[in-house]
């Protein structure tokens, strides 16, 4: 014997389940949904590949712009061999300039900021035209390093002068 009482009946009959209504779809809405899942999924096509070729580019830039920067003899001085190099979209964004970039550098003897103008010399190569290095501790270096080669042409006047009066 159980010692659990029998169950109570239910109160009231259950409820009669309504049929399922089934609605006719025009043929018009149907063609308008087709069209717009379409139109939708060219649209998200169309984004992912713009976007693919600005990431591509994007990079592309960057590659040149720190093969431009490691040449520099103020960033090898106080960066060393660049490991890391990335974009601040804000300062960039808050530069004066169009063309100026902003960059994060990090390398073996130092880091800092990068803000500078850049020229594009055909699609292989970026040059440095202008700008700053900030290091990490607030000191600042113009870019690009001034180039000693006023002294080796006057040099090589010199010793083409001498060569002449030689013969």
């Amino acid at each position: 014997m159980s010692t659990l009482p029998p169950p109570l009946p239910p109160l009231a009959p259950p409820a009669a389940v309504a049929p399922a209504r089934v609605s006719q779809r025009s043929p018009a809405t149907v063609t308008l949904l087709i069209v717009l899942g379409g139109v939708m999924t060219f649209g998200v096509v169309v984004l992912g590949v713009i976007a693919w070729i600005a990431v591509a580019g994007w990079s592309i830039f960057s590659e040149q712009a720190q093969a431009a920067l490691q040449d520099d003899a103020v960033v090898q001085q106080h960066i060393g061999k660049i490991d890391t190099m990335k974009v601040d979209v804000l300062s960039t964004g808050a530069a004066p300039g169009g063309d100026e970039f902003v960059f994060s550098v990090t390398g073996d003897r130092g880091r800092g900021k990068v803000s500078a103008t850049w020229v594009s010399d055909g699609a292989e190569r970026e040059i440095l035209t202008e700008g700053v290095l900030t290091m990490h501790d607030g000191s600042e270096y113009t870019l690009p390093a001034e180039q000693a080669s006023d002294s080796d042409s006057e040099t090589e006047i010199e010793s083409a002068e001498s060569f002449e009066e030689q013969t």
